[in-house]
């Protein structure tokens, strides 16, 4: 009886056991998130305001595409933090065709842009700031956050 009883034990473990693993293979794309490094480099646009532009190398892991909803440049000092959105598609555009000589750049990342599933790219990001061009010299460092349209948010922070 004891041993009919372990064996039953056993088999109920084993097929426990085979069904979380299958869930869990099943789910390893599912996670949504946005990883890779960044570059910054400072432009002073007047005495009093600095416009920095950040060259984000951005890998999406997950099987599904990482849908853009809005995204936030935080500037972390030693006197505090400072956030702001990125300057518009339209407006960064422009401001990049008349400055060629701060590039290279590469496509921002706007509203409702869904980075591709298992997918590597460059993409600019340009923020203004209402500091001097020394403030954002002398920084921490600058955190981007990308909120997805299901409400994650990825956080890329620059080293």
């Amino acid at each position: 009886m004891k041993d009919q009883f372990v064996k039953a034990f056993l088999i109920g473990l084993l097929v426990v056991a085979i069904a979380v693993g299958a869930i869990l293979f099943m789910q390893r794309g599912a996670h949504m998130d946005l990883t890779g490094p960044m570059t910054v480099r400072v432009h002073p646009t007047d005495k009093d305001t600095s416009l920095a532009i950040l060259n984000l190398h951005l890998t999406n892991p997950a099987s599904y595409g990482f849908q853009v909803s809005d995204v936030e440049v935080a500037l972390e000092t030693k006197s505090g933090d400072a956030t702001t959105r990125i300057v518009s598609k339209t407006d960064a555009k422009r401001l990049l065709e008349s400055m060629p000589e701060l590039g290279p750049f590469y496509p921002t990342l706007y509203t409702k842009y869904v980075v591709p599933p298992h997918s590597t790219g460059d993409y600019t990001l340009l923020a203004q700031f209402s500091f001097p061009e020394n403030v954002l010299n002398d920084r921490q460092r600058f955190v981007v956050k990308i909120h997805e349209a299901d409400g994650t948010v990825a956080e890329i922070r620059e080293k």
